[in-house]
């Protein structure tokens, strides 16, 4: 290797990452190794016992998910009765396009020779959501996607210039697009939002400096109608799907302190502000470098956007620039009117891939200058270590552990013990142990403990057809009691704690 290339060993370490996280991904999708937790199982339980069309109501426990999204993924896991590999099957399918459509969409903004470009990638899968959520049965790996699918639209709208030579097929996979990917992502509408402020830019630019009036004419309506068709998508997502959000008061408690429910501070506000940026990256030195570089990359960019404005400087790159500007600034308005948490990564993780080109036009600029060349260079190698680290160390340690091993315990006793319940067609008893670590209050952010009931019917190897009862009880003793009650033609049940389980007879 040519170590005097630091692209080409950077290329080749990013490479080598993105593969390990696929291949890794995969293996927790074929093998029962990663046992679902609270999120998961209220998704899941929702997913199995509410019928297709009742999905379009309230969901249970507290949960919202993109309806149209959760359908597709109902329509599919029920065809092989809920399995673990087909729940976890579609998270990991999204992620990883996602990271190859960011992999393909980094070369495109930057080229293929841009030494800070694989930052737009790697910042984005190494972070906390991408690498917890990228198998789980939860929405937050669409919200990715469709955040850098926002992006790729925004390009090819700016990229149609001239309608004679305009790819027909491209266009209408935009159009397609606009129209489509507003139904499966809550924080699509706000990503692609800027991306209407900057073609109005680019439009009124184009206006101001065209010679031929009635090409432009063309171009324009080119332009603005995959735009209508994505306004009429949002205005229908809003009124199926989100007014239900919206209207969701225990949704709005739980954000509570995130949305300053109890008035505007300023101290709040900013630390808020911080938090968005601070939390893309994972442990202490890392929260504070990519808080503070995050915080004077937004800073920064918003100089240089402002200037490139006043200069009517729109080059490809402004034009993203902007972008990523507007909707952090989009961001902060709705955090300030109480719409958005902020400094929640799973919530933010959408303006992941704006912060990250805001970042490499920080460090670009500073390359530039001779004094700081090398400071440059040494945060961008520093930033490469810290992001491709981080994706290792944050699935070894998903897998290692005391806390990993009892959970995996549970997870395959509990399986064993509803299969042999199931063929004897016996109750079972169990207690809130199955739900570890969330069986203890202060593991929970409402400090009640989840009854074991409705998790046990989570699990995979619980049959919705079969349907055996289930009962909670706080301890197998409570249960010996409780067995009393239960009609005189059962004979037996099914006892246990999560990690033990046994039959007894009346």
């Amino acid at each position: 290797m040519n170590t005097k290339n630091p692209e080409k060993i950077v290329r080749i370490a990013t490479l080598a990452t993105l593969s390990f996280m696929i291949c890794w991904g995969l293996v927790l999708v074929v093998a029962q190794v990663k046992p679902f937790w609270v999120d998961e199982w209220r998704v899941i339980y929702n997913l199995k016992f509410k019928t297709a069309a009742a999905i379009w109501g309230p969901l249970d426990f507290m949960q919202q998910f993109p309806r149209v999204y959760i359908e597709i993924i109902k329509a599919f896991t029920s065809l092989f009765d809920y399995s673990y590999f087909t729940l976890r099957l579609p998270s990991y399918l999204v992620g990883s396009f996602a990271i190859f459509f960011c992999y393909r969409l980094a070369n495109r903004i930057y080229g293929t020779t841009h030494f800070n470009r694989f930052l737009f990638v790697m910042i984005l899968v190494s972070c906390s959501t991408f690498t917890e959520y990228f198998v789980q049965v939860k929405q937050y790996t669409m919200d990715i996607l469709l955040s850098l699918v926002a992006i790729w639209q925004l390009l090819e709208l700016l990229g149609i210039n001239d309608s004679a030579k305009m790819n027909r097929s491209r266009y209408i996979m935009l159009c397609a697009s606009l129209l489509i990917v507003p139904f499966f992502s809550y924080t699509y509408p706000i990503a692609i939002a800027p991306a209407f402020v900057v073609l109005l830019v680019q439009s009124i630019y184009m206006v101001r400096t065209a010679e031929n009036k009635t090409s432009l004419k063309k171009v324009l309506l080119l332009k603005w109608l995959p735009s209508l068709f994505s306004v009429i998508s949002i205005v229908t997502f809003y009124v199926t799907d989100v007014s239900q959000l919206m209207r969701d008061q225990q949704m709005q408690g739980y954000w509570g302190a995130l949305l300053m429910e109890d008035g505007f501070h300023w101290q709040s506000f900013f630390l808020n502000i911080w938090m968005l940026f601070a939390e893309i990256g994972s442990g202490f030195v890392f929260w504070w470098l990519l808080g503070l570089l995050g915080t004077a990359s937004f800073v920064y960019g918003l100089r240089s956007t402002i200037k490139d404005l006043a200069r009517k400087t729109l080059t490809g790159h402004a034009l993203i620039r902007l972008y990523s500007i507007v909707l952090l600034a989009i961001c902060i308005l709705l955090f300030a009117a109480g719409k958005l948490p902020l400094g929640e990564p799973r919530l933010n993780a959408f303006t992941i891939p704006a912060i990250s080109i805001l970042i490499i036009h920080f460090l670009d600029r500073l390359r530039e200058k001779t004094s700081a060349k090398r400071f440059s260079f040494g945060l961008s190698v520093l930033l490469y270590v810290g992001v491709i680290g981080n994706i290792y160390t944050t699935f070894v340690a998903s897998i290692t552990g005391p806390e990993y091993a009892r959970k995996l315990d549970i997870y395959h006793s509990t399986e064993t013990a509803i299969v042999m319940a199931q063929a004897q067609n016996l109750p079972i008893f169990i207690t809130p142990e199955v739900a570890y670590p969330y069986d203890k209050t202060q593991n929970l952010p409402f400090k009640t403990t989840v009854p074991g009931d409705w998790v046990l019917k989570t699990f995979p190897a619980y049959k919705v057809l079969n349907n055996i009862p289930v009962y909670a009880v706080n301890d197998t003793n409570s249960a010996r009691q409780a067995i009393k009650k239960l009609p005189s033609y059962i004979t037996a049940v099914m006892i246990g704690d999560g990690r033990s389980y046994h039959i007894t007879n009346r």
